[in-house]
């Protein structure tokens, strides 16, 4: 039982964590900083699709992460 509180508490930090920075990496392709665009040719009429696939894989992992972690309080 310890350790599926253990693996549970693992992969809900790692999902939240990964969403963040699915986020984050939106917000560095969007103001293009780093020249992100450039680098991973992006052509900027297809910058808000990537944006909204990002935000919602984000916000997905986020709270998926979320619920692991409650999860594990709660057992």
């Amino acid at each position: 039982m310890k350790i599926r509180k253990i693996t549970a508490t693992f992969f809900g930090i790692m999902q939240e964590v990964i969403g963040v920075l699915a986020i984050s990496f939106a917000y560095i392709l969007y103001y293009n900083f780093l020249d992100v665009q450039v680098s991973l040719n992006i052509p900027e009429k297809h910058v808000p699709f990537y944006l909204l696939l990002l935000f919602i894989f984000g916000f997905i992992s986020i709270i998926s992460g979320f619920f692991l972690i409650h999860e594990r309080l709660e057992s």
